[in-house]
């Protein structure tokens, strides 16, 4: 696993690559199971442009074993990183489903959001992970408070904190499309609580 170098400024941001040869294997598992993807969802008051594919978070048959496997290897070195970010009164682990998500040319993630507003959706996710499953020129991702644009190089995971800190949006190209893999690290306890509220 080799960091990303992000600049000084991406505060409390960690970046890695993943092996490539892992984002083909995704990529031929999207390609057979595409006929499956719905429309992303989002609150009201976001425009949102893209298609999704829940993968459940016990499912480890391939490719979603070797993607776990990539991905705890980064949490382990995000929280190496930021040991405050583990040094808390909850365990977390994944509970949500994460998604495979599609977005067409001119898609995408448009509005200004974060991942924790204290609602019943998200009052349990700490930490949210994204990677790029391809290269895809001015495709990133926009950090509001962090003023940089992560680019959507293949393989690419960012880890970030769940909250206000870490506004974000997609950047949107209208020359390509670009997919996305993302989902969130919920407090045990929390997700247990809200769980038959959501």
């Amino acid at each position: 696993m080799k960091r990303f170098k992000l600049p000084k400024k991406a505060a409390h941001m960690g970046a890695w690559f993943m092996p490539k040869e892992l984002m083909d294997k995704i990529d031929l598992w999207w390609n057979e199971n595409k006929d499956y993807v719905a429309a992303g969802l989002s609150g009201p008051e976001y425009e949102k442009d893209s298609m999704d594919l829940g993968i459940e978070p016990y499912d480890f048959n391939e490719p979603w074993g070797s993607y776990r496997d990539e991905l705890q290897l980064c949490l382990n070195d995000f929280l190496n990183q930021f040991p405050e970010s583990d040094e808390l009164q909850q365990s977390f682990n994944i509970h949500e489903n994460y998604n495979l998500q599609w977005y067409p040319k001119g898609g995408g993630f448009k509005s200004w959001h974060h991942e924790n507003a204290g609602d019943v959706r998200g009052i349990h996710r700490h930490l949210v992970f994204m990677t790029y499953i391809d290269d895809v020129p001015e495709a990133g991702t926009a950090f509001k408070y962090q003023d940089i644009v992560t680019p959507c190089v293949k393989g690419l995971t960012l880890i970030w904190p769940a909250g206000w800190t870490h506004t974000h949006k997609s950047q949107v190209t209208m020359k390509h499309e670009k997919r996305i893999i993302t989902g969130w690290y919920n407090y045990d306890k929390i997700f247990d609580i809200f769980k038959d509220e959501r």
